[in-house]
């Protein structure tokens, strides 16, 4: 029999010594990064530590973390003849959201009344009577709910609140924690910081132009959805998201907290090609020296 010819190659236009082009030239690559900023001087989130800082000057006002729970979790070095604190009917509740009724007055027969007011566990309430000084002895008392009889009494404490002796900021006394004060002296004194996140997006210096579509952030304080504000916009390669978007949380340094965060972009490529990219930053808060540094994924 005879042999079967080979088939003869396609012909190549005269001159052109081009190749199909790769699989990485027609894609994108994407990239996305999360940085925390705090309020103040420190570097990074996660260096932000609050001292037990003392009270030097008689406040212009308090604000109390509604921790609830009995007179013995009080955490403050007053004499005994300043802090008092009795528990009544088994103290205040613990669980968080349950509400109490709080008065908060001066105990010279309780002519000035700071707060009276519901509070939920777990919540702030502010002693002040603005632009006054608060007195240097207050008394606050806790009910069941408004109706103020003794029946519906959990607790009932006084301390020394001129600063003449000691008081810190963090201090507890029965089921309130002080996390704020304000005075003349100090100024704002804060168990709490603002802290900014950024995200970062960039297109690499591989491949082609990248048209953003999605781009989300998953949090401890919510979920921040930004890709109506990023969806069609183009980078060129090598090119950065500018303005870079960015949410801001408050950040609570009276308990440890792992604070987390999941950022994903997704985008396309020139050629129709879908590239992504995740990002999983976090840090601690509310431990005590040495900081703790953020850590990425």
């Amino acid at each position: 029999p005879r042999p079967t010819p080979r088939p003869t190659p396609f012909p190549t236009p005269e001159g052109d010594t081009s190749e199909p082009p790769s699989a990485e030239s027609e894609q994108c690559f994407v990239s996305v990064d999360t940085d925390c900023t705090p309020s103040g001087e420190s570097q990074d989130c996660g260096s932000v530590v609050v001292t037990r800082t003392r009270c030097e000057n008689r406040p212009l006002a308090m604000v109390f973390r509604y921790n609830g729970g009995t007179c013995a979790q009080s955490d403050n070095i007053q004499n005994s003849d300043l802090f008092q604190c009795e528990d009544f009917q088994g103290g205040p509740p613990t669980e968080v959201g349950v509400t109490s009724f709080i008065t908060a007055t001066d105990i010279k027969g309780g002519s000035i009344v700071y707060h009276a007011a519901t509070v939920e566990v777990g919540s702030e309430y502010t002693v002040a009577e603005q632009p006054f000084e608060v007195e240097p002895n207050i008394n606050i008392t806790i009910w069941k709910s408004p109706l103020t009889v003794f029946e519906n009494l959990v607790q009932t404490l006084v301390f020394h609140s001129s600063c003449s002796q000691n008081l810190f900021l963090k201090d507890r006394f029965g089921a309130s924690q002080l996390v704020v004060f304000v005075n003349e002296v100090q100024g704002l004194q804060s168990c709490f910081f603002n802290a900014t996140y950024t995200i970062n997006v960039a297109n690499g210096i591989r491949g082609t132009k990248a048209t953003l579509r999605t781009l989300s952030s998953a949090t401890n304080y919510g979920f921040f959805n930004f890709s109506e504000q990023v969806n069609g916009i183009a980078l060129d390669v090598g090119q950065t998201l500018t303005p870079a978007p960015s949410f801001e949380v408050v950040i609570d340094l009276t308990v440890v907290t792992n604070n987390e965060v999941l950022s994903i972009i997704t985008a396309e490529s020139e050629f129709g090609l879908t590239c992504s990219d995740t990002d999983f930053f976090s840090f601690v808060t509310g431990l005590a020296i040495p900081p703790n540094v953020p850590t990425r994924a």
